[in-house]
């Protein structure tokens, strides 16, 4: 709140001037710095923060023109006729206690008019400029004011909104209504300002709001609204899930990498697990051969193939060649045949190979051993299958 600086000129001689100068030098207001002056009105010292309130019984001291930050008292009996403002007529005639009361009542709502003025102009500026969403809403449900970024969003006019619900506004059905109507109870119960994070159909399509509720109060604290904010965080949840996914999956396969596969392992995969690690055996050779383009197709291949026959696992590239499944589920050895046999005849039959043979060595742990070591054991155990292939290849 902006702290007034109010200067009270007195003009006049006259008893009922001597009882106003009187009261305003008794006058306290919080926030509020009085003064009054017995010398001429000086228009040049007045500002949004400077306010002046002029008392005289001459109609003759009133010629001020339209002045925004001087008021006018007159004391008299009757309306003179004058260009200046005159905010208010008071009686001298009356009892002296009634008289004071008066002239104090005309202080005080001169003072509180100006504030009032000021702040709604500050309110208003301020939510009409802001790019969020800005609401205020009835206990019943109807909006009774709302900034210019929130018609814009739904399309209508201030005046088509006022007195308006949520569902005509937003062009949905009540049951659709609901979820919003929800949050406004528990903003309410809760007694304080409340965050949510809400889906919203809007002319524009499907949007992510951050909505920040807060219940509106009289000033003896009777709750008679809420006030709403509302962010479009659309755009930034899209980049959020970018960043995430960025920093957890391979580039070139799309799986998860070495990285998101230790987090989520020792988070929440803490007790009995089963790992799979997986080797593509002459790897090296097909790269020589036919090219890194080539091994990058065959990647891409195994890649898809693992994340199909186990997709409700975390299958991870952990870089070149080698890639881990991990699983909560203790996978039999006859689960995992079948599995890897399926995706061995997928090979045979992909165009991706083009009579490549695309063969996987394969190490197997159970237990619940912390995932560094998991890993490898089912590392060794994989170099082991290798080997075998190997032997029985004949090849390096």
């Amino acid at each position: 709140m902006v702290k007034l600086s109010v200067i009270v000129y007195i003009h006049g001689d006259s008893n009922a001037c001597l009882m106003a100068k009187d009261v305003a030098k008794q006058y306290v207001l919080t926030d509020t710095d009085i003064t009054v002056s017995d010398s001429g009105v000086n228009l040049d010292e007045l500002d949004y923060k400077h306010l002046g309130i002029l008392i005289t019984d001459d109609d003759k001291d009133m010629d001020f023109g339209d002045n925004e930050f001087l008021h006018t008292v007159y004391l008299g009996d009757d309306v003179p006729d004058v260009r200046g403002r005159i905010q208010a007529i008071v009686n001298p005639n009356e009892k002296e206690l009634l008289f004071r009361h008066q002239v104090r009542y005309v202080i005080d709502s001169l003072i509180n008019e100006y504030r009032l003025e000021l702040t709604w102009s500050m309110l208003d500026t301020t939510i009409n400029s802001t790019p969020d969403m800005v609401w205020y809403k009835a206990l019943n449900g109807d909006h009774f004011n709302v900034n210019t970024p929130f018609c814009k969003v739904v399309t209508k006019t201030k005046d088509d909104i006022e007195g308006r619900k949520h569902a005509y506004i937003w062009g949905v059905t009540e049951d659709e209504a609901y979820a919003c109507q929800e949050s406004e109870e528990k903003t309410l119960e809760a007694g304080k300002t409340c965050t949510f994070e809400e889906l919203v159909n809007t002319p524009y399509g499907m949007r992510t709001m951050v909505t920040y509720k807060t219940p509106l109060r009289t000033a003896r604290g009777t709750v008679i609204a809420t006030a709403g904010i509302a962010q479009d965080v659309t755009k930034q949840r899209e980049y959020e899930k970018q960043l995430h996914m960025m920093a957890t999956t391979d580039p070139l396969s799309g799986l998860y990498n070495r990285r998101y596969l230790y987090q989520v392992g020792d988070s929440r995969y803490v007790g009995q697990k089963t790992i799979v690690y997986i080797d593509i055996d002459y790897f090296k050779h097909i790269n020589d051969t036919y090219g890194h383009d080539k091994g990058d197709a065959i990647l891409r291949l195994v890649s898809r193939e693992l994340q199909f026959k186990f997709q409700h696992e975390i299958v991870a590239r952990m870089g070149g060649d080698e890639f881990v499944i991990l699983s909560r589920n203790e996978l039999s050895d006859d689960e995992l045949k079948e599995r890897f046999d399926n995706i061995q005849e997928a090979f045979d039959r992909s165009r991706d190979a083009e009579g490549i043979k695309v063969q996987l060595s394969v190490g197997i742990y159970r237990g619940n051993a912390a995932m560094e070591e998991a890993i490898t054991l089912a590392d060794e155990l994989m170099y082991e299958n290798k080997r075998m292939h190997h032997e029985q290849s004949g090849k390096e």
